[in-house]
This record gives C-alpha cells, structure tokens and sequence, in this order.
C-alpha cells in the first residue's frame, strides 16, 4: 500500500514494524476492566510529516470484522497544531482552500467528516466567519465505514483501498501543507 500510496504522497512513511505503520496487537490493560490482552481488529497508519506520526496527517486502515474503515486525517490536534488549525481555517487564503478540499471529498458522498468536538466557536474567532463550523473541531479526518468487501480476499484489495484514499486526499493535501507551516 505504501508504494500505491507514494503516487499521490511521495514523502509518505510506510513503515512494517509494529508501533510505526501496524499498530501493536497487545491492549493496555493497566487501566480497564478487560484484562484481554489483545486487540480484536486490526489497524494500520501510512503518515506524512517530519513530526511524530500521530501528529501527523495519515492514510489509516482499520478492520474489524464484519466492516473495516479507511480514513485521512488527524485524529486529535496536539494544542500547538490546533491553534495553528484554526489560524488556518479562518486565514483569507487557507481557509477556503480547506473548504473547496471537503466540498471536493463530500461531492462522493460516501464519506463522512469527523473531529467535531466542540459546542461553541472558539474565543478570539468570529462565529459567523464562513469556516467557523471547522472551529469547532479538534481533529479533522474524512473516513467510510464499510462491510468488508470481496476484494479483501484478493489482489484488488490494495486498488480498493486506494481508489478510497485517493478521493480522500483532497484533505490530506490540506492538512500536510497546514503542518508544514508550523
């Protein structure tokens, strides 16, 4: 997928080990009151950026029987990068940018817009600003949950997944510019 995925983000990091790309199959259970020691899905992250990679913009995989999920973006803003997000979101040549990029994914119609966390505009920023409603997001990723189609099972499975991404990526786009300017 890496390799699929360098033709539209050459710079992106597509890493084998466990805790890079694939995310560890061990829970932490120092916390929970499920002791099981493993995972019952699967998930796998394809990140761009010279930050740590949950920093950064990434392609993530995600497969828990019986639907899996394909998403762009950043989960959850450390608070540098948010307050450098919102500067962008409302900035005269960013901020539309970002909205032609989820207009651009939302035409599809097949995916959804997350990180929405927030009831009220942030302090300092307009609420009636046209982007104000991407102000109340602490992440923001595109994503479709899906049942789990037949390509799974072959060798299609990496266009699949790609074809998905490459729609996405509008976003992703946006945001690995956005981080490099920080």
């Amino acid at each position: 997928m890496g390799k699929q995925l360098r033709k539209i983000s050459p710079k992106v990091n597509a890493d084998p080990r466990p805790n890079r790309s694939l995310f560890r199959i061990h829970r932490d259970t120092r916390f929970s009151k499920d002791k099981s020691p493993y995972k019952t899905h699967l998930g796998i992250m394809f990140w761009e950026g010279s930050g740590p990679r949950m920093e950064c913009s990434c392609y993530y995989f995600h497969l828990e029987p019986p639907e899996m999920m394909l998403g762009v973006g950043i989960y959850q803003f450390p608070k540098p990068l948010l307050e450098a997000y919102r500067h962008a979101v409302v900035h005269s040549k960013h901020g539309p940018q970002l909205a032609k990029a989820i207009k651009t994914i939302n035409q599809n119609g097949q995916f959804t817009l997350g990180g929405r966390y927030y009831k009220l505009t942030p302090r300092g920023f307009d609420p009636e600003h046209e982007n104000a409603q991407y102000l109340l997001h602490n992440g923001l990723h595109v994503g479709t949950t899906v049942k789990i189609p037949p390509e799974l099972y072959s060798a299609g499975f990496i266009d699949y997944c790609f074809e998905r991404y490459r729609q996405m990526n509008p976003l992703h786009k946006w945001l690995v510019a956005m981080t490099e300017r920080v």
